[in-house]
């Protein structure tokens, strides 16, 4: 995807939402209090982004605990285990679980998505598009 159509699809009807209203430094400690032993990644300017599926497809994630929902984010701001390093672009694997509001559970992480951030559908020809598939 190049920057114009990366620029078209962010650009598309979207949802506002509020995320964590809390500074990254404040962030961190309340996710080191509220899931001590889970991974997290601070971002902002995120999108969280609702996966159009086939009622098999949400059927089968749903039978692994999955939900049909992900979190691109185009700023990391920390990452506790380094992965990424701030200011990377990151995406996360599928939703499992509602945590506090502003936090997004992934299988293996928390992100902690800052500030002000926006909804959207997404494709899957979008979302490989996104991601260099």
């Amino acid at each position: 995807m190049n920057l114009s159509q990366l620029t078209d699809f962010f650009d598309r009807q979207y949802t506002p939402l509020d995320g964590c209203s809390l500074s990254a430094r404040e962030a961190e400690i309340a996710v080191r209090e509220k899931l001590p032993s889970r991974p997290f990644c601070l971002v902002k300017h995120w999108t969280i982004l609702d996966l159009q599926v086939s009622a098999d497809e949400l059927e089968a994630l749903r039978s692994r605990g999955l939900e049909p929902v992900m979190v691109y984010a185009s700023s990391v701001v920390l990452d506790s285990r380094g992965r990424y390093q701030p200011g990377d672009w990151v995406r996360s694997s599928f939703h499992t679980s509602h945590g506090p509001p502003g936090f997004f559970i992934t299988k293996n992480t928390v992100y902690l998505l800052l500030g002000m951030g926006k909804r959207q559908v997404i494709t899957m020809a979008d979302l490989n598009a996104l991601t260099g598939q």
